[in-house]
């Protein structure tokens, strides 16, 4: 859906992690992912599969690099690691779902614009 030229994705999942990163601080994008996961899974991050069997991490780090980040979320991805559904956002935002605990279709994230 397109609202004053802001598009909108909509996930059918249950979050069940909601994370940040911070491009300033020495944890990459990707890394956050990987800790983000973890805690939906509540497993350790060394005991999940590697993260380049479903996206490539070097290509996600680029995507959400600093000195070219956005900071009003408009840059989106979204990738599925087992039966997880991770959306993550220019801004920051890291959201992980639960893909077999369906819903009704809502917003990822709420809209970063008032």
């Amino acid at each position: 859906m397109n609202m004053q030229g802001k598009m909108s994705v909509y996930r059918g999942c249950t979050p069940v992690v909601d994370a940040e990163y911070d491009s300033e601080s020495e944890r990459s994008a990707t890394e956050a992912i990987v800790w983000a996961l973890a805690d939906a899974v509540g497993v350790d991050p060394t005991d999940l599969p590697p993260l380049f069997d479903y996206v490539d991490p070097d290509a996600l780090n680029a995507l959400f690099e600093s000195s070219d980040r956005g900071t009003n979320g408009d840059t989106l991805l979204s990738f599925q690691v087992d039966t997880w559904n991770v959306f993550v956002r220019s801004d920051g935002c890291i959201r992980v779902c639960d893909a077999t605990r369906p819903t009704d279709p809502e917003p990822v994230f709420e809209s970063t614009t008032a």
